[in-house]
């Protein structure tokens, strides 16, 4: 015969022998069941900013490799771009557990296991993964990359449920972005080179979200790329065009490459409507950013971080 005892904030059983007291769990439980208690507390408060680091998480299964990178320091409510410094590379880089999260949902841990030599950014580390829930297709990369989020403070607001992408909604996509991409003039023949590199589907204030990125590469010849970013949103029926980014090149070697692809979702502001971490791209360098859907309309409220190679 055993005993239940439940510690609800963390709604841990525990499951001990039937004796005439009560064992009750060492000192040391107790003690790191306040602390994570305390931060449960502060978490689930009242909404604003909270003091964290928000990284970026990137599988890369084809090369069996994931990357652990810091997107933004929140700090007394600023954003700011973490430093590559060895005071933050010693705080958070090195041999340390955080949640993980997809869309906003707390699916597992992962923890960083030192500065990549290699990497194209100083505050790029190694990582391990370790994913407690399933993870469905809301999301699709043409170079099967999959990407979460971690914080250094345990975010557990507004989670989204993990809607599966369908082929239709890919479509979709597909199809608003290339009337974008005729908006920049690109003829039929460079139309038939554009691409589908990043697609989601997300729940942005309880209605459902598309978003993707599609590029036309440069040809051999004169006529330089163009890529467009696009945000659509269910409206009754139907699905609106609510952003657009769309940029037209005019070196074909890629010198003024400029495009931006969605990355993962999380309500960081605690405020009910989760803001989209976008990678933007450059010519060999990279930076994330921070859209945020403000007033009906979605605006930048943040760029920063990345690195170059």
């Amino acid at each position: 015969m055993t005993i239940r005892w439940t510690l609800k904030c963390l709604d841990f059983p525990l499951y001990l022998p039937s004796v005439s007291l009560p064992v009750f769990p060492p000192v040391q439980f107790w003690k790191h069941g306040l602390i994570l208690c305390a931060l449960l507390l502060t978490t689930c408060s009242t909404p604003g900013y909270i003091d964290t680091v928000l990284f970026i998480v990137t599988e890369d299964k084809p090369h069996e490799q994931v990357t652990f990178e810091p997107v933004v320091q929140v700090q007394g409510g600023k954003l700011i771009a973490p430093q590559a410094d060895e005071a933050f590379i010693k705080a958070y880089l090195q041999d340390r557990i955080y949640p993980l999260y997809r869309q906003g949902q707390l699916v597992g841990r992962v923890e960083a296991t030192g500065v990549v030599p290699m990497g194209c950014s100083a505050l790029q580390s190694g990582a391990r993964l370790q994913v407690s829930v399933p993870l469905t297709d809301a999301a699709y990369s043409a170079q099967g990359l999959r990407y979460l989020l971690a914080t250094s403070a345990l975010l557990v607001d507004a989670p989204l449920s993990g809607p599966v992408l369908t082929n239709q909604e890919r479509d979709l996509l597909v199809r608003t972005a290339l009337e974008r991409l005729k908006s920049l003039g690109l003829s039929q023949a460079a139309l038939k080179r554009v691409q589908l590199s990043d697609a989601a589907r997300v729940n942005i204030a309880q209605r459902p979200t598309l978003i993707g990125t599609m590029s036309a590469l440069a040809d051999s010849v004169s006529n330089p790329g163009a890529t467009v970013f696009v945000i659509l949103q269910q409206e009754g029926a139907a699905w609106k065009l609510v952003y657009s980014a769309p940029k037209r090149f005019t070196d074909i070697y890629g010198q003024d490459f400029a495009g931006q692809s969605f990355r993962d979702a999380v309500d960081l502001d605690r405020d009910g409507t989760p803001e989209l971490i976008l990678e933007q791209m450059g010519n060999e360098v990279y930076q994330y950013a921070i859209l945020k859907r403000q007033d009906g309309e979605w605006r930048t409220i943040y760029t920063g971080g990345g690195g170059g190679c």
